[in-house]
């Protein structure tokens, strides 16, 4: 393992066609609904006592596996002199050294994994904060989130999301497990597809929910289309910042409902808008806290801090109080006409992204830029873990990328190459390496447009 450098990376990735193709997955989570998808589904609506009791044994379990197993964590808590068994209390839980992005980057791969054969499955931010990271997940944490994706889609459709039903997602990649042996079916186009390709895919398979990006459905709205006359009856949107009145507009123009979905990949389901608009943090993915931007000591109940968090579902690479960076609150959980029991999350201010605008007005997405830089990786095999990049847009003549390299040389014709699949031949492209990505506004964000609409 001492020698498993991005290269070997890629490699192993190549084991997960394998691993995901040659079994029925979709069987073995249906037997799995079939035996805790009741207990599953209700977990939101079980006294919030119960919920914090659920919570606080799972995490002493996950410290005390990501102490014994993890390097990282066991340098990490060592330091502070802990031992198997020592989290009893929620006061126990957060006396825990905070997390950052960086400590992942760094220990990849010797650190934040048992064993190399872990990363036959993994994932890799989207780089929303603008730095790559690489999270092993295990085929269970797989599972379990497939089987936690039904029931976001079961409370945020109102009860109104059935096994014959099909969602539509517009997004980076597919998801490993399409269908639950043929129920819950999913149906997948990336975010490169033009509006007229997902309007007649949505003519075909009819979707009642449609999963995409904030920017993507303003794309999908422009083209005048009425989504309920297709049949869609949920629009969720993710990965982006987008507020309650500019959802409220999208769902009078496009005739359906449109929720939002808060989530990352490290910490997966953060907190969902319930029917009511109300978000309801995923209680049984990840326990949230909100702590202090300077001292970093945890709020209390309606004051605004950054969101850190303890992924529940994943062992492979344990995320525990990890710092997530956006602004938000946390309040009590309420008498909510959803019947949800959790916590509430409310002013959540992150992810903001930009629209890159040419110079005929055409607007190209922060999230196609985002699925680009992705794509570096997964299409076109260029190492780019620890990679930091940030997009900027002065004028709309040009395009500015800067790049922070890790240690891995990277191929900086074909990130050229990509960028101009997106913006025209005649926007001029400076890539520019540099040890420090320029700092605008308080928080960095991957994408930063100068130019506005029609100036």
């Amino acid at each position: 393992m001492n020698n498993f450098d991005e290269k070997k990376y890629l490699e192993t990735k190549k084991n997960e066609i394998e691993i995901i193709g040659g079994t029925n997955h979709g069987k073995i989570v249906e037997d799995i609904m079939k035996k805790d998808f009741e207990k599953i589904k209700k977990f939101p609506y079980k006294s919030y006592e119960d919920i914090q009791k659920c919570q606080l044994e799972r995490i002493s379990y996950i410290v005390d596996y990501a102490y014994e197993n993890i390097p990282l964590y066991h340098k990490k808590y060592s330091k502070i002199g802990y031992k198997k068994g020592m989290i009893k209390t929620w006061e126990d839980y957060r006396k825990l050294p905070i997390l950052y992005k960086e400590e992942l980057i760094d220990g990849f791969p010797n650190e934040i994994v048992k064993k190399l054969e872990d990363f036959n499955l993994s994932t890799r931010s989207s780089g929303s904060s603008g730095k790559f990271v690489t999270i092993s997940l295990g085929i269970k944490t797989i599972y379990t989130d497939t089987i936690q994706g039904v029931r976001q889609f079961i409370l945020q459709s109102g009860n109104n999301y059935y096994p014959e039903d099909k969602i539509l997602f517009i997004y980076t990649l597919p998801w490993w497990i399409t269908s639950i042996n043929g129920n819950y079916e999913q149906e997948f186009l990336p975010t490169t597809a033009s509006v007229d390709e997902v309007i007649k895919k949505i003519k075909e398979t009819k979707p009642k929910i449609i999963s995409t990006y904030p920017t993507y459905l303003e794309k999908i709205n422009s083209y005048g289309v009425n989504l309920k006359e297709l049949g869609v009856e949920l629009v969720v949107v993710h990965s982006e910042q987008s507020t309650r009145s500019f959802r409220d507009l999208l769902e009078k123009d496009l005739n359906v409902k449109v929720l939002d979905e808060y989530s990352s990949e490290e910490l997966t389901r953060i907190a969902l808008e319930c029917p009511y608009k109300v978000y309801h943090l995923e209680e049984d993915a990840c326990y949230i806290e909100i702590v202090d931007p300077v001292t970093k000591r945890p709020l209390n109940y309606g004051e605004r801090g950054i969101v850190v968090g303890t992924n529940l579902i994943n062992l492979s690479t344990p995320i525990i109080r990890y710092y997530q960076g956006d602004l938000a609150e946390i309040d009590k959980p309420i008498k909510c006409k959803c019947g949800n029991n959790c916590r509430v999350m409310k002013n959540i201010n992150g992810r903001y992204m930009d629209s890159v605008i040419t110079e005929d007005n055409e607007i190209i997405p922060a999230s196609a830029f985002m699925d680009l830089a992705y794509n570096w990786f997964c299409s076109l095999a260029i190492p780019i873990h620890g990679l930091r990049y940030q997009f900027i847009q002065r004028n709309k003549e040009s395009l500015e990328l800067y790049l922070i390299k890790d240690k891995y040389e990277i191929d900086i014709q074909k990130i050229i190459d990509s960028v101009y699949t997106l913006i025209p031949k005649k926007m001029k492209l400076n890539i520019k390496i540099v040890e420090e990505l320029p700092e605008i506004g308080q928080k960095y964000r991957p994408v930063i447009s100068l130019v506005k609409e029609g100036k």
